[in-house]
């Protein structure tokens, strides 16, 4: 698979975004060919979004967990992005019923959660490598012009249960408990819309 690297001013714009924290700004993942992922240090503004939705999940009677969990959040191409979810909350990252793809996703794992993802990207026949998420890290994946079709997700520490809104099917997966699995759909032609993990 070819590289590209990122420019200068292409460092600074993500640095800017908030998208590349500053510190991570001088060394940025590499993307793949027709898309990026980006692997940095969370944000404040992550921990913030943590402590919401996590604020928000004792509000409304959901158990929150002390151990291992995922937050994650999805960009449809049309609704933009979508609120802050995590793993021991109720809800889903994405717009179910609306035809509307992703095409960028941030996750990201804490509570000691080993974790590790790949994508499968629209038109582009092979799916990414996969990268481990360090502790107090974050991934995130733009599939830039294309659309996300498929998540791999996995851990060596946590089962989970995921499930993925697929055009024109709907909701698939979510009925065991793994610690490896892809959701979405690979080689059908059909994007996600919204997706949520459960740990």
């Amino acid at each position: 698979m070819r590289f590209r690297t990122l420019t200068a001013a292409a460092i600074t714009a993500l640095t800017v975004l908030g998208t590349v924290p500053a510190a991570q700004a001088a060394a940025p993942a590499a993307p793949e060919a027709g898309f990026k992922i980006t692997v940095g240090k969370q944000t404040p503004e992550m921990e913030q979004a943590v402590n919401a939705a996590r604020a928000e999940a004792t509000a409304s009677g959901d158990a929150v967990a002390a151990g291992p969990r995922l937050c994650f959040r999805a960009h449809s191409k049309n609704a933009g992005w979508t609120p802050t979810v995590c793993s021991d909350q109720t809800g889903h990252a994405g717009t179910e019923g609306h035809g509307d793809p992703i095409d960028r996703v941030v996750l990201w794992p804490s509570g000691g959660l080993d974790f590790y993802t790949q994508v499968h990207i629209s038109n582009i026949p092979e799916s990414s490598p996969e990268r481990q998420i360090p502790s107090g890290g974050y991934v995130e994946i733009d599939a830039g012009d294309e659309t996300v079709e498929a998540l791999h997700l996995r851990s060596t520490n946590a089962l989970m249960k995921a499930s993925a809104h697929v055009k024109d099917v709907g909701w698939k997966g979510g009925t065991q408990w793994l610690n490896d699995q892809w959701i979405g759909s690979i080689g059908e032609g059909r994007w996600m819309e919204a997706f949520w993990i459960d740990i």
